[in-house]
């Protein structure tokens, strides 16, 4: 027997005024239903409890099993929590579904917001919105692509961003100070230095970096990787042209183009290479071996604090074409348990040393210094006999934990103005004792930029209550 009618609610857009949970959202249709003596059955409840739901390319479980459903005749009429919030942020999806609903005979039906999609009238006004919506988005897309096409032609730079370390804003005139840094970045690198023994030397000398701030691992790298240093410019995620050659930029250069293919060359898996040659050119076969497994180790610093903000996988670290990456563990799954997320690990690990560094130079010292443990409980979710209480939804008391970490991990790290120029010093262990004494979890979502472009805005850092 047909189920007689589905919901749907998914997560709010961080933009909305109502930020109901997706819980409440559901008892509120499932209020409607009851109230219209409309039957719901359990397996036709469709919820998106993730905010990638409202990226262009999100997962969107939940909203695909309700389209499917519906294209199926699985459900006779369909209860819609705030589809105002549909039209503003996801126009085309709605229109998809409203036609498919009339298509099908689905009746339709809304909560949350002063639409009425039971009415005729009103179905019809906000198909008429979300088209319009839909079809201005697309115009401004179009435009888009074709003033960066032009831009890309013309060998402009990208707009917006922070500004490239040895060059003046948007991509000016160099600054002699810093490509002179840039350059013996790459040369120290080409003649065999390691990314932290540069970090560590341009701090001593107190060099900083276009933020103010002092060198990691992760910067460094970027200043190898980024193709703009040798005058190449990215398009759509391409440093080629269609034709095969570069894209050049109208920036000048700090290195040439054989320097920065060099140094891509070892940073992508001609290190170990590199390590064997120099450790043949000292005259030892057994160090040969030696040098070449050492370069082919690679260090994970957020090992075990990284999540998949779609699908709930950890991410781990792993070799990806060649990169340093930490990538969601569902891919080892079979299908349909498929993600292939990943993210570049030096410019993730970079971000994230950052942000560690910020809240390491506003520490309260003496407050962590007196707590030998900090923990976070919320107590008043739980209920007799470890349960949530009556009535607590579901969803809330997934919420509820506690968390409970060791103050020693700060032990000896230096906070307050000088964090940044100590962060370097830090040995690496250390350094991830530290972050996990600070973060409880490190979530990454879909990717929103070109592939040139490393997309901060992809990264949630939760980090613990103090």
């Amino acid at each position: 027997m047909l189920p007689a009618a589905g919901i749907y609610c998914c997560v709010p857009h961080i933009d909305d005024d109502d930020q109901s949970t997706v819980d409440r959202r559901e008892l509120r249709c499932r209020d409607y239903a009851r109230t219209h003596a409309i039957g719901v059955a359990p397996a036709a409840v469709y919820a998106d409890t993730a905010r990638a739901v409202w990226k262009p390319e999100g997962a969107r479980p939940g909203w695909d099993a309700l389209l499917a459903a519906v294209r199926r005749k699985q459900i006779r009429a369909l209860i819609l929590d705030s589809p105002g919030a549909l039209a503003r942020h996801r126009a085309a999806d709605l229109a998809r579904l409203l036609r498919a609903c009339a298509q099908h005979g689905v009746a339709l039906h809304s909560v949350g917001d002063a639409w009425n999609l039971a009415d005729p009238g009103d179905r019809r006004a906000l198909l008429e919105r979300a088209t319009a919506t839909k079809r201005s988005a697309q115009a401004v897309s179009r435009a888009s692509r074709a003033a960066h096409q032009d831009a890309a032609a013309a060998g402009r730079p990208h707009g917006g961003g922070r500004r490239a370390f040895g060059y003046e804003a948007g991509m000016g005139a160099l600054i002699p100070a810093e490509s002179k840094v840039v350059r013996e970045v790459f040369s120290r690198f080409l003649e065999g230095e390691t990314l932290r023994a540069i970090a560590l030397d341009l701090n001593a000398r107190e060099v900083p970096t276009s933020l103010g701030s002092a060198w990691t691992v992760g910067g460094v790298a970027r200043i190898l990787d980024a193709p703009r240093y040798a005058g190449i410019r990215v398009f759509r995620g391409e440093v080629r042209a269609e034709g095969g050659g570069y894209q050049f930029g109208a920036w000048e250069p700090c290195v040439s183009v054989e320097e920065w293919e060099q140094a891509r060359a070892l940073r992508s898996g001609g290190t170990a290479r590199a390590a064997g040659a120099k450790a043949r050119g000292r005259g030892g076969d057994r160090r040969d071996g030696d040098a070449a497994r050492a370069a082919q180790r690679h260090d994970y610093l957020l090992t075990g604090l990284v999540e998949c903000l779609t699908c709930g996988h950890s991410m781990v670290g792993s070799i990806v074409g060649g990169y340093r990456m930490y990538a969601c563990a569902s891919t080892r799954g079979q299908p349909p348990e498929q993600c292939a997320r990943s993210i570049g690990a030096a410019s993730f690990e970079g971000h994230v040393e950052q942000d560690a560094i910020r809240i390491l130079e506003h520490w309260d010292a003496a407050r962590v210094a007196s707590l030998p443990m900090v923990g976070h409980r919320r107590p008043e979710m739980i209920g007799a006999g470890g349960a949530p209480p009556p009535g607590q939804a579901p969803y809330d008391a997934l919420h509820a934990g506690v968390v409970v970490r060791s103050a020693a991990a700060i032990d000896g790290i230096v906070t307050g103005p000088g964090a940044g120029l100590h962060w370097p010093r830090v040995p690496l262990r250390r350094r991830a004792d530290v972050l996990r004494f600070l973060y409880t979890v490190i979530r990454v979502g879909p990717k929103t930029t070109s592939r040139g472009v490393f997309d901060t805005g992809r990264i949630a850092l939760v980090p613990h209550p103090l």
